[in-house]
């Protein structure tokens, strides 16, 4: 199975194109229905140690994992493998290393909730 990168190295994109290796010398059954995330798992594990990505939950819920998959960004954790799919950070000019992006300036851009006063009050 092929997987496209774009990877944010020393400030600079980088495009790595990789065939997966065997998904039983992988220790999974098959790539069909594999996450995204298990195959990034793979490549840091057998390619590059250096791969920078970013896990949490393994569910889709906290959206560390959220990155852009075939141009739409995702969550690498709930989204499938699949032949020739291409992967890249969420947002480039944010990218840390690799596809992991900086989540501190998202959240501080946020406005704050503002607090109404309750019946209890």
């Amino acid at each position: 199975m092929l997987m496209h990168l774009t990877l944010q190295r020393d400030g600079v994109a980088r495009e790595w194109s990789v065939q997966l290796p065997p998904a039983n010398e992988s220790g999974i059954a098959s790539w069909e229905g594999a996450s995204v995330s298990t195959a990034l798992q793979v490549l840091q594990q057998t390619l590059d140690p250096k791969l920078g990505y970013a896990l949490s939950c393994r569910r889709g819920l906290c959206k560390v994992c959220a990155m852009r998959i075939d141009g739409e960004v995702q969550t690498a954790c709930t989204v499938p493998m699949r032949d020739g799919i291409r992967v890249e950070p969420a947002k480039a000019r944010l990218a840390l290393l690799d596809t992991v992006v900086e989540l501190s300036l998202v959240r501080h851009s946020r406005a704050p909730i503002p607090v109404t006063s309750t019946a209890l009050d």
